[in-house]
C-alpha cells in the first residue's frame, strides 16, 4: 500500500494589508474592505463581509506587527490557529494550538481539515505547512482520497473516503500496520499484517485468506469482510508460509493432503 508520495502543503496566511488610520479600531467597528489593523501583541482584526471589524488570532511567533509605519501595514502571523478563530483569507491554513490538527479558513473561521496525529504532528515551514497523518483514527478527517494510514494501536490500515479516514483492513497479524518511509523516493509505504483475523473483519481483496486468531480455521475474504471459516482441527492448523506467501490448513482425517489456498496477494497495499 503506498502513502502519499508528499506530506500535504497548505498555504501559510501572511497578512500585509492596509490598516485604518488614527485611533486604534475595535472588534464591531465600522471598517472599509480590506482593512486589517493590529489590536493586541498576538490579535489583529479585519473587515468582514458585513462591513465591521472582526477579531483574528496572530498566535504565531511574530504575532501582530506593524511593518510599514508610512503606509500603515500590519503583518498578522497566524500560522497557528484555534478552531473557530477569525480568518480573511478562504482556505489560509494554520496548524492547531497542540500540533495534531491542520486547519482551513472557511467563513471567516478556521476549521479542522485533517489530523495531524503521526510522528511529525503539524509544522510550520516560513509558508508552508505540512500535516504527518500517516496515524489516524477512523472516523478523523482528511484532504486526500485514497490516502493511508495506521490506527494508534497499529490494529488497522486506514484509507480517506469522502473525507473520512475508515478501516480499510484490519492488521492482526504479528507485524501489525507498519510505516515505512522511503527517504530516497519521497514516499511512505503501509505494509498491513492480515494473517490473522476474527471472522467478519474487514479486508480489501475478496478471495484472500487468513488464519482465525487461534490458528483452527481459515477464513476466506468475501464481499469485504473474512467470513466462510473451514475447520484446520489437525495438528498443525492453520499455518501461513511468509517465505512462500501462503496458507494451508491441516483439516488431519479429514484430509490427509494439506489444503493450499489462494495465496493473500495483500500482505503490502500498492
Amino acid at each position: 500500500m503506498r502513502g502519499r508520495v508528499a506530506l500535504v502543503s497548505l498555504a501559510f496566511l501572511s497578512a500585509l494589508v492596509t490598516a485604518e488610520g488614527g485611533c486604534k479600531p475595535k472588534a464591531g467597528a465600522t471598517c472599509s474592505a480590506g482593512q486589517v489593523a493590529c489590536s493586541e501583541a498576538k490579535m489583529g482584526l479585519f473587515c468582514g463581509a458585513d462591513g465591521t471589524y472582526h477579531d483574528m488570532t496572530c498566535s504565531g511567533p511574530t504575532g501582530c506587527q506593524q511593518s510599514g509605519a508610512a503606509a500603515g501595514q500590519v503583518n498578522c502571523d497566524n500560522g497557528i490557529a484555534a478552531v473557530g478563530d477569525g480568518c480573511n483569507t478562504p482556505d489560509d491554513a494554520a496548524c492547531s494550538l497542540d500540533y495534531k490538527a491542520a486547519l482551513l479558513c472557511k467563513s471567516g473561521a478556521f476549521a479542522v481539515a485533517e489530523t495531524c496525529k503521526g510522528p511529525g504532528a503539524c509544522k510550520v515551514s516560513g509558508d508552508t505547512i505540512t500535516c504527518d497523518n500517516d496515524v489516524s483514527d477512523p472516523g478523523d478527517l482528511c484532504r486526500t482520497p485514497g490516502d493511508y494510514a495506521c490506527t494508534a494501536d497499529r490494529g488497522s490500515v486506514l484509507r480517506c473516503d469522502r473525507g473520512k479516514m475508515g478501516i480499510l483492513n484490519t492488521c492482526r497479524g504479528p507485524k501489525a500496520c507498519a510505516i515505512v518511509n522511503h527517504a530516497a523516493e519521497n514516499k511512505v509505504e503501509f505494509v498491513c499484517d492480515d494473517s490473522l483475523a476474527l471472522e467478519g473483519d474487514p479486508c480489501d481483496t475478496n478471495g484472500e485468506e487468513a488464519c482465525s486468531m487461534d490458528k483452527k480455521s481459515i477464513l476466506v475474504c468475501a464481499a469485504n469482510k473474512f467470513g466462510k471459516p473451514k475447520a484446520c482441527n489437525g495438528p498443525t492448523g492453520c499455518v501461513y508460509d511468509e517465505k512462500f506467501d501462503r496458507y494451508t490448513c491441516d483439516q488431519g482425517a479429514e484430509d490427509a493432503s494439506p489444503d493450499a489456498g489462494a495465496p493473500p496477494g495483500k500482505k503490502k497495499k500498492g
